[in-house]
């Protein structure tokens, strides 16, 4: 089954450690959804299978579209698509959207799912981060959802930001696993390029915390996890039991999935396609049916290499078997030997022809996954 992503870009604000593609004007948002429709028909035969087993709103703040909108989308994919019952349909939400007549309007909808983008319970982080929320609103917007029958909920963390130290980490995660939240992503600050955050790390207004505190932290995360009987299922990500991500996973294990909208990814198993990055020239060029992607014809080694970095970031791991009759033995072997000295330094695990990151090796995983590129 497949998955199909939509990419809302409006934001009220700019955080200042974003490198997606967003803009601060809605001027478009009727345009813009009328375009997302229009590109769902043309590219409707990119994935063969017609049965989606999830859909996800992402940006940008999809809760700046009125959830009727939203609904009007998820109607528009379904006269294309067929729907799993029970397909997970998320949507990502900023905490101060949600509110009594938004969760409501919310009710009428089929998301089953909110991503809430919580990244501290600390004012002064989502100040520094330009977050437009606050700590109390964290609060708030997940108790009114929990209220209201919402409990496939993900919150978002940042750890790593200037400053922070084990503590301040220390209670960001008790208030976090306090709300019963099934499912966390928790993510290290990086210093993307052309982000506020890159600028004022050049300039000397911020600076990076040394590495041992970033591994202390990191640390920490795993282990109240699991004290909180979370599953570590992909490299920041952890839920309990039942909870895990569909629509992430099938991307982890190799799903195919049609992305629409402005800047927006597509996989199909055979090629690539990145939409456009400008709100603008996305709407004309679709209206005119053509020009508004780049595709990638994927080589054997591009598939090996994506398999690699995909799987080894989760449980289920690197399956020998599956790149030795898909990929072929050339990989097979290559991978055969990588990966013997890895394992002898226990960074690697082999157990039944699948090869997953220890305990040990999670600390330099990039560095694991670049021995075992092709």
């Amino acid at each position: 089954m497949s998955g199909v992503y939509i990419h809302i870009p409006f934001c009220g604000k700019k955080c200042f450690y974003c490198d997606f593609y967003t803009t601060l004007s809605i001027k478009y948002k009727e345009e813009y959804i009328n375009t997302l429709i229009k590109e769902l028909k043309l590219r409707q035969n990119y994935i063969e299978k017609k049965e989606l087993k999830t859909i996800y709103f992402g940006g940008g703040t999809p809760t700046l579209l009125k959830p009727s909108e939203l609904q009007y989308i998820i109607d528009e994919v379904s006269n294309i698509f067929t729907i799993k019952k029970n397909a997970e349909i998320t949507i990502e939400a900023n905490p101060d959207d949600i509110n009594e007549q938004y969760v409501k309007q919310l009710q009428h909808t089929v998301i089953n799912r909110i991503s809430i983008g919580l990244q501290s319970f600390f004012d002064e982080d989502l100040k520094l981060m330009n977050r437009r929320h606050t700590s109390n609103e964290n609060i708030y917007a997940i108790q009114l959802l929990q209220s209201k029958g919402y409990i496939n909920i993900s919150g978002d963390l940042i750890y790593g930001l200037p400053k922070m130290n084990i503590d301040h980490w220390q209670k960001n995660l008790s208030e976090f696993f306090a709300l019963n939240i099934p499912h966390l992503s928790a993510y290290h600050l990086t210093y993307e390029p052309n982000t506020v955050f890159s600028k004022f790390l050049k300039k000397g207004k911020i600076k990076e915390i040394p590495e041992d505190d970033s591994l202390i932290q990191f640390e920490l995360l795993l282990s109240e996890a699991k004290k909180h009987n979370f599953i570590h299922y992909e490299t920041s990500n952890f839920a309990k039991k039942g909870y895990f991500s569909q629509h992430n996973s099938a991307y982890w294990q190799q799903k195919k999935y049609l992305g629409l909208g402005v800047s927006a990814h597509s996989y199909n198993g055979n090629s690539r396609q990145s939409n456009i990055s400008n709100i603008k020239e996305y709407m004309k060029r679709v209206g005119e049916g053509s020009n508004y992607f780049v595709k990638e014809e994927l080589s054997i080694t591009d598939k090996y290499n994506d398999y690699i970095i995909t799987s080894l970031r989760t449980i289920w791991g690197v399956d020998l078997k599956f790149i030795k009759n898909n990929i072929g033995t050339q990989y097979y072997k290559f991978i055969e030997t990588k990966s013997k000295e890895l394992i002898l330094k226990k960074l690697l695990i082999k157990e039944n022809e699948i090869l997953k990151i220890s305990p040990k090796g999670k600390f330099i995983e990039d560095n694991i996954l670049m021995d075992l590129f092709f």
